[in-house]
């Protein structure tokens, strides 16, 4: 947000929604699909262009799209080029969207829902080239869908500032303690100094049986 009061990503979105795959979405399949809004069909992918239908494109390379009711009738409402985010006088952020001929406009607006399934509603077609939509979903909250960390990731900082700690308070000790100077102070010294090469010989111990006598460091003959 240009006040940085934080963020919204509707990229996010793509996560919510596992029944899309990566499959779906390199096909150019959109996320919301048969939308139905006053009679008509939307669809609509943030951030990824899709085509509909897929068998021979109408809506090509789109953000949104309108089928008719009958489901012969497409109409590219909007394209992923021609979008731009709006913050209006009392704070809400709706996405202007224009279709590739330049004669369509359509309004997304962003409803923050913390609560909400992601929904796409809203009034449909106001007139023949101006399109009003909702987009309902938590995403649409300013840091309502930030990506979070990883378990891996959390394993990974508790590991290195457990690892951290543990330098520092052994080089206090050993210097407070043994009055200790230079690498005397790492705690353990004689063990990281020879780590390096027990990774090596673990590593060629490992792989000896499959490379046989190209193991350059082997000590001891074949018997």
């Amino acid at each position: 947000m240009s006040d940085g009061s934080g963020v919204i990503d509707l990229s996010t979105i793509l996560d919510r929604h596992p029944d899309k795959t990566i499959e779906d979405l390199a096909l150019n399949e959109p996320v919301f699909q048969d939308q139905k809004i006053h009679g008509s069909y939307y669809s609509f992918t943030p951030c990824i262009p899709f085509n509909e239908p897929l068998s021979k494109p109408v809506c090509k390379e789109a953000a949104l799209c309108k089928k008719s009711a009958d489901n012969k009738t497409y109409t590219q409402l909007g394209d992923q080029t021609n979008v731009q985010f709006v913050t209006s006088v009392n704070g809400r952020v709706h996405m202007e969207f224009t279709n590739t001929a330049g004669n369509i406009s359509t309004s997304l607006n962003l409803i923050c829902n913390a609560s909400a399934q992601d929904t796409l509603a809203g009034k449909g077609m106001v007139n023949a080239t101006l399109y009003d939509l909702d987009l309902v979903s938590p995403c649409c909250c300013v840091n309502g869908c930030l990506p979070g960390l990883s378990a891996g990731s959390i394993l990974l900082i508790i590991f290195f500032s457990v690892l951290v700690c543990y330098f520092i308070a052994g080089v206090l000790y050993n210097k407070v303690v043994f009055d200790a100077r230079g690498t005397a102070l790492l705690p353990n010294y004689d063990f990281w100094a020879s780590l390096p090469g027990l990774i090596k010989d673990g590593y060629f111990f490992f792989l000896s049986p499959c490379l046989g006598d190209q193991v350059g460091s082997r000590k001891y003959e074949r018997l």
